[in-house]
């Protein structure tokens, strides 16, 4: 649903949040702002079954498909996508994965959302679920993706505007809900940016359309963007309602009829991938273990090959790593990239917590504000989301002591979602149940009849597989397909420093630690009677040797937040660990398909000129090779969303990011840049 979000109000009326719901006949929700009900309360489920379900042949249309995806213009309660899953479920032809894409601008709590659902109890079997996964903090804009039905039912949610976000979202779509408030209440949303937008994320290979209206604005808006309109008659009273189809817009050999122009970015285009059955990854970090998870819970068989005699040997080895929400102030790109990164990863990582196969403590983290211009950047994080308490929350110097344990000298914002994780465990945890090779150093990725061999380096062949995922650190600029990579990746020195526990509880009161600290380093509660605090961040340093001298440089950070502390610690008295962190110049990853570097430069070696009318191939890659590493020190909250980015691209899935942060990770960003500038010719 969407609309403006200044209030619209009758004269006399006072003015209501645009998002604001009341309650009519007991657990329907109404709109003030739209002066709308949510769905019918007499027959609202079957309204949904006869106009979207019926409307766009379904279950026929999705049966013997391996994959089958929906999009929808308004979630509301959820109704429409209960009601999919739950005809999905019961049909015994049904395609191998259900995928649910849809927009809403007003997300509803999570309570509002579980009033709404007792309207439906034949569907509580699936509106128990959604309750499950529905966060219980504020949803902020952009994609949220959510699994379900043990990975074969995916929701992915975009969260603002319809025309919005639909505009900027690849999604392959195969039908569509088109549904919303009635367009004489929301107007904005009939729009015909909206239709186009809705044919241009659609499936090349044709889709469905169904909504309630048959109104002249939807009519003529549909048939502008190229769908062909057929009328039904409409449910219950209502005369008729729309069904439209999108015609194929792919040719006989299954690849797209028109060249793209520059405008269009080609180099950044996916091929269509084609059903993949095993997938090899290379690195056994959090990377490579989560890559592994993800395509595991699609039934892809995948081989783990890491260079070391065991699993997180690397900066994945680290006894604890903060979990901590990557806000910012305004709307730049790699802001947006890591808060859907933390979002996802924190729902995994909590959800395997509460199971007991991850080691976490979600005691929150304080971000102390240990600069003017830190402060600056928290007052400006405040003032967007001051709102939102169940996201952050500003503390004067008192009540960050308080919070944290210890007399702190400065203020700060706090994240109460936040906290510390045992990275080994979480790598364990994705890895379960993944056949792996220990040991093994690849050294170079080739070609059989009947796909990838991977060699060793004692020249030992492993494969075939359908598609291999470069997951590891620096030794990415190794193999053939991604060595023009040296001059991107670089290496980062981290040392971290352990504090025993009883310094802390020595200095009396009771002192303790409560939450992680985030200061210019960091310092986290006890674990197996050790605290870890640090950084250092040592660049373009490749040794893991453990150092004095950073640990000084630890304890001197330490001791300009905590001085009575730092004063009982001397260099030559602590135990830490020392680990590389691999980073790119823009501190975004690098995600995806490897180009094929030379062919890049030779196919696109006059982009400088900005030739708008030129045509371009589409991107030229490394067939079946992925990319997935330069996470710097934020693996934890950038892997997990990495390895849903891949494991969607493989298996034919919508992805998990709008297009322009797929544009901002994709590896082929430093070609393309080095072009346009001139710093690379063909």
């Amino acid at each position: 649903m969407t609309a403006n979000d200044v209030t619209r109000q009758t004269e006399g009326d006072e003015p209501r949040p645009a998002g604001e719901i009341t309650w009519q006949d007991g657990n329907v929700p109404f709109s003030p702002h739209f002066g709308d009900i949510y769905f019918n309360p007499k027959d609202g489920l079957a309204e949904t079954r006869y106009v979207f379900l019926e409307g766009n042949n379904l279950p026929s249309a999705w049966q013997d498909r391996e994959s089958f995806a929906i999009g929808e213009t308004g979630f509301g309660t959820g109704l429409n996508f209960l009601a999919a899953w739950q005809c999905w479920d019961s049909d015994p032809k049904r395609s191998r994965r259900l995928h649910f894409v849809s927009v809403e601008k007003y997300p509803l709590s999570r309570d509002d959302m579980i009033r709404a659902h007792q309207s439906w109890p034949e569907l509580s079997q699936y509106s128990k679920q959604l309750a499950e996964i529905w966060p219980h903090e504020t949803m902020l804009p952009g994609v949220h993706r959510f699994s379900l039905a043990d990975g074969d039912v995916s929701l992915t949610l975009l969260i603002g505007d319809a025309i919005e976000c639909w505009s900027g979202y690849d999604g392959n779509i195969d039908c569509w809900f088109l549904d919303g408030f009635a367009p004489a209440r929301n107007p904005d949303m009939w729009h015909p940016d909206l239709f186009a937008a809705l044919a241009g994320a659609s499936n090349p290979r044709g889709a469905s359309l169904a909504t309630f209206t048959a109104a002249r604005i939807a009519r003529d808006g549909l048939e502008s963007a190229g769908f062909a309109i057929s009328k039904r008659k409409g449910f219950g009273y209502k005369r008729d309602m729309i069904t439209a189809t999108l015609p194929v817009s792919i040719g006989d050999n299954g690849s797209t009829p028109d060249l793209f122009e520059i405008a269009d970015d080609p180099w950044f285009n996916l091929p269509r991938p084609k059903k993949t059955k095993s997938v090899a990854v290379i690195g056994g970090g959090l990377a490579g273990s989560a890559c592994a998870d993800a395509l595991n819970a699609r039934g892809v068989a995948v081989t783990l090959f890491e260079k070391a005699d065991e699993l997180a040997s690397a900066a994945s080895g680290n006894p604890i790593g903060m979990l901590e929400p990557y806000l910012t102030v305004d709307d730049a790109i790699m802001g947006r990239f890591y808060e859907a990164g933390y979002r996802f990863s924190h729902r995994k990582i909590k959800k395997l917590a509460d199971q007991g196969l991850v080691e976490a403590d979600f005691c929150g983290v304080i971000d102390l504000a240990t600069s003017d211009r830190k402060r600056e950047r928290l007052d400006g994080l405040i003032a967007r989301l001051g709102d939102k308490p169940d996201l952050v929350e500003a503390l004067d110097s008192d009540q960050a002591s308080e919070r944290f344990g210890l007399a702190l000298p400065y203020g700060g914002v706090f994240y109460p979602s936040a906290g510390w994780v045992n990275p080994p465990s979480v790598v364990r945890a994705f890895s379960d149940g993944i056949d792996m090779r220990l040991s093994t150093t690849i050294t170079a990725i080739g070609d059989d009849e009947q796909g990838k061999v991977l060699t060793d380096g004692n020249g030992a062949s492993y494969g075939p597989f359908d598609a291999v995922i470069i997951a590891g650190a620096l030794e990415t600029q190794m193999l053939d397909q991604t060595s023009w990579l040296r001059d991107h990746l670089n290496p980062v020195r981290g040392q971290i420093s352990f504090l025993p526990e009883e310094i802390v509880s020595n200095l009396g009161d009771g002192s303790a630690i409560k939450c992680v600290l985030s200061h210019k380093g960091y310092v986290t509660p006890a674990r197996d009677g050790m605290h870890v605090f640090g950084a250092t961040f040592g660049r373009d340093d490749a040794h893991t040797d453990l150092r004095e001298d950073d640990h000084a440089f630890n304890i001197n950070q330490l001791g300009k937040v905590l001085p009575d502390v730092a004063a009982k610690l001397s260099p030559e008295m602590l135990e830490g660990r020392a680990s590389l962190r691999t980073t790119t110049a823009d501190h975004l990853p690098l995600i995806g398909l490897a180009p094929d570097f030379d062919a890049y430069l030779a196919s696109y070696g006059d982009i400088d000129k900005g030739k708008k009318g030129a045509r371009y191939i589409d991107a030229p890659y490394h067939k079946d090779v992925y990319i997935c590493t330069g996470f710097g020190a934020r693996g934890l909250i950038g892997a997990p969303l990495a390895a849903e980015i891949l494991a969607s691209e493989i298996c034919d899935m919508p992805l998990p990011l709008e297009k322009a942060l797929m544009h901002a990770i994709h590896p082929a960003r430093f070609i393309i840049r080095g072009l346009k500038r001139r710093q690379l010719t063909a």
